[in-house]
């Protein structure tokens, strides 16, 4: 994975996922949108890693960003 691309692994159901999403696309960030469900065998790795199984995680210059833990809002 591309070091300087932002990947956020959301779930459809996740009211913060979309908050995020639309900030990001009102500055005109790109990013990748990946679903939990979609990407389970990732998604699986990425909470061994974290021990957070929490939405939405974001992936940025090689370092995985989760709410509360790292930011508080979008």
């Amino acid at each position: 994975m591309k070091k300087d691309k932002i990947v956020i692994y959301t779930n459809e159901n996740c009211p913060y996922c979309k908050q995020i999403k639309e900030k990001l696309k009102e500055n005109k960030i790109k990013f990748t949108d990946k679903s939990t469900v979609d990407y389970k065998e990732e998604w699986q790795e990425i909470t061994n890693l974290t021990g957070m199984p929490t939405v939405p995680t974001i992936y940025y210059k090689n370092n995985y960003f989760i709410p509360a833990r790292d930011f508080g809002n979008p």
